[in-house]
């Protein structure tokens, strides 16, 4: 990964390219664990990494990994944002789509607070073989990560509140973009 990243678009620091957020604290988490920031399991799971039966512990704890990034960034001043924006891209947007509403809790009553999903836009429909594809993947993701007491406690769709479509009715609107 590049060592220093180029801020582009909606988190440009450009006034004429982003009048909206141009002055507004950028951070950027790289996504790392593949439940987008949502998995918290207790015990490890074995996987086995050929067939000499190797074998290595892998933890999926990303839930911890987003409180522990939130947790330095409000020690370093963002708990005194007066305005602050969640983005991601691909299944960092998903996360920030995930996130959302627990990113507007833990900032002042006063900040004004926006969330970009950014090209995380994966829905629940079936593939052109007519299959639910998609969905038999996120329901594993959502399993193996142990993503469900993460997802929005106002979705009533169960596993699916993995998909935007049915996530993003369960949260408030008003901090979409």
């Amino acid at each position: 990964m590049e060592e220093q990243v180029v801020f582009g678009g909606s988190l440009s620091n450009s006034p004429l390219k982003n009048p909206d957020f141009y002055n507004w604290n950028r951070v950027k988490v790289r996504y790392c664990d593949g439940g987008s920031f949502s998995g918290d399991i207790d015990s490890p799971l074995e996987v086995k990494l050929d067939k000499v039966n190797q074998s290595k512990l892998i933890y999926f704890r990303g839930r911890r990994i987003w409180q522990a990034a939130m947790d330095d960034l409000l020690s370093l001043g963002l708990k005194h944002a007066k305005e602050a924006l969640l983005s991601g891209c691909s299944a960092g947007a998903l996360a920030s789509m995930i996130h959302c509403d627990d990113f507007r809790k833990q900032l002042p009553d006063n900040a004004v607070v926006k969330c970009i999903s950014d090209a995380g836009f994966f829905v629940d429909v079936r593939d052109v073989m007519n299959k639910t594809t998609i969905q038999s993947f996120y329901r594993d993701v959502v399993s193996l990560h142990g993503m469900a007491p993460q997802l929005s406690a106002s979705c009533t769709r169960g596993d699916k509140c993995i998909f935007p479509q049915y996530l993003v009715r369960g949260t408030c609107i008003s901090y979409w973009i």
